[in-house]
């Protein structure tokens, strides 16, 4: 027992050092893998059903779906950025519709506390003034730096996404693909329906639950239906906190306003985007997950303190692997006392 809690701390200490420091130099090749395993049923009914060559089954089906994949990100992507700047364009707007809410809840604090007319409104006001001198002097460089990092990034990223098209291809193209070892091959098994399974799983509910929130916003009128989308997708991601934290609040503050059918249409989209993920969730996770919300809520929150937003999709399948090797372990540790047991009963008879 002492040795599988020494390989399960090691195998923890490893799988953080290689999330720190080598994912970020291999992830293309990693993500040109998992999606080379991916097509590559397609490319043997190409090549086996259709009698096409591999080369160009390889080619057709890599560049159809890299480039249908690519359309729809920068199609959407183009929707949120024009979204997001539409709504920078309105803050000002935004910004005195919340002035006026907050001057006529202070007027009423006042009342009811018998303060002088206007002592709660110009106290927040002051510290409104100093919040935003803060902004000015700390967040605006910040926001500068980000931006220059940000040019990097793209070019970095441009950089990725042809070294990942080109490892799809030579991988797809290598008949001598090395493979697993026979002694972590039981490890391999299992995280193939259960490790990459969470992922697999996590980005079509986002995918579905983010359709469902915008169509639902667009009928609703909101000019930032597919930005708050994917927003309220991403954090019902989240285990036990859900989309609800976000859209029954709006709700409730649409029905404060009078706006019963605004009202009506977010508990809707929260009913429906609830129903799908607990359809789905048994659906695509199945049998072989089984991990506890707490425990997925504390690997999330722990890989988000460790690796920023990939701790998001890193700490749960950390954690997967950690229960996998677990299992694999318990498995062999019974198997040799049960060998113990029966050479025992051997013993004894003769």
């Amino acid at each position: 027992m002492k040795t599988r809690y020494i390989i399960l701390a090691l195998t923890a200490l490893a799988l953080f050092l290689a999330f720190r420091f080598l994912l970020p130099l291999v992830l293309p090749f990693v993500l040109a893998y998992f999606f080379a395993k991916t097509v590559q049923p397609v490319i043997h009914f190409l090549t086996k059903r259709l009698k096409w060559e591999k080369r160009i089954s390889v080619i057709v089906v890599v560049l159809v779906t890299v480039f249908a994949i690519g359309g729809f990100l920068v199609y959407i992507g183009s929707i949120v950025i024009g979204q997001a700047i539409l709504l920078l364009q309105k803050i000002p707007v935004y910004q005195q519709l919340v002035g006026n809410a907050v001057e006529q809840f202070c007027c009423q604090c006042d009342r009811m506390l018998e303060l002088r007319a206007g002592t709660s409104y110009h106290y927040i006001e002051a510290q409104t003034q100093t919040m935003y001198h803060n902004l000015e002097q700390e967040v605006i460089p910040r926001l500068t730096a980000c931006a220059t990092e940000a040019l990097r990034f793209l070019g970095r990223a441009g950089a990725g996404i042809f070294i990942f098209f080109v490892s799809t291809l030579l991988i797809l193209l290598d008949d001598s693909f090395p493979a697993v070892h026979k002694k972590l091959r039981p490890v391999a098994r299992r995280l193939k329906y259960a490790g990459f399974a969470y992922i697999k799983a996590q980005g079509i509910i986002m995918f579905i639950v983010a359709v469902v929130v915008s169509l639902g916003l667009m009928l609703m009128g909101n000019d930032y239906a597919v930005l708050f989308g994917i927003g309220i997708a991403i954090f019902d991601a989240f285990p036990v906190v859900g989309s609800g934290l976000v859209l029954v609040p709006w709700a409730a503050l649409q029905m404060i306003g009078g706006h019963f059918y605004q009202a009506a249409i977010l508990l809707t989209i929260f009913v429906v985007a609830t129903f799908l993920r607990e359809i789905l969730e048994p659906r695509l996770f199945g049998k072989e997950i089984g991990m506890k919300p707490l425990f997925v809520l504390v690997s999330v929150y722990a890989g988000v303190g460790l690796f920023r937003v990939g701790g998001i999709i890193l700490g749960p399948v950390a954690l997967t692997v950690l229960k996998v090797v677990n299992e694999v372990l318990l498995q062999q540790e019974k198997a040799v006392e049960g060998n113990k047991k029966s050479d025992g009963h051997k013993g004894a008879s003769e």
